[in-house]
């Protein structure tokens, strides 16, 4: 009976020699980074009858809820790529951040607002591979009202994005192989 090889780390004296290598699909990460980004963004959203709040008084300094859009991702989409040498690239991105703000004064009003700033970063990013920023998640949102107008008001947004920017692409790879994972019965606690 042949010992089966599991996985874990290789015993004191050494791990036994593959069976056969095999091509796998796997998603390669050529490079990746990541940054706490604040930005502070100001909207007009309007107000009164007919508009995206119609319920409710307005003061400057009244807080609005916000929060990133539910179904929605923060996005880049390159804007230029220059070459630096040593098989690395400087990308300027324009980040998309989708705000979901509600009204202080009707939870069931609310508006989505697109807010964008650039980024820059070097990275080894080979040509056809796409910065992926789809791991990026909203740290905080702080929005407050800072002047009304008759039919609007105009809405301070301060935020904070953890931004991870990946570059990644799915390719074949050559591994030693020891055959295919089985599985074993389950421990079970009494």
């Amino acid at each position: 009976m042949v010992n089966q090889v599991n996985p874990g780390p290789c015993p004191s004296e050494g791990c036994p020699p593959a069976t056969e290598i095999v091509c796998i699909s796997v998603d390669k990460v050529y490079d990746s980074c990541f940054q706490v980004e604040d930005q502070i963004n100001f909207t007009t959203v309007t107000t009164g009858p007919g508009s995206e709040w119609p319920t409710g008084f307005f003061a400057v300094g009244q807080l609005v809820p916000c929060e990133l859009t539910p179904g929605l991702k923060i996005s880049a989409t390159v804007i230029s790529r220059i070459p630096v040498g040593d098989g690395l690239e400087t990308i300027t991105m324009l980040v998309t951040v989708p705000l979901t703000l509600t009204n202080p004064n009707d939870e069931a009003e609310t508006t989505v607002r697109i807010f964008e700033f650039t980024k820059t970063v070097t990275l080894n990013c080979p040509v056809g591979v796409e910065p992926d920023t789809s791991g990026s998640t909203l740290i905080f949102c702080s929005s407050a009202i800072t002047q009304v107008e008759a039919f609007s008001v105009e809405i301070a947004c301060v935020f904070q994005v953890y931004l991870v920017i990946e570059c990644i692409s799915t390719v074949q790879l050559l591994v030693p192989s020891y055959g295919f994972c089985i599985p074993v019965p389950c421990t079970v606690v009494s």
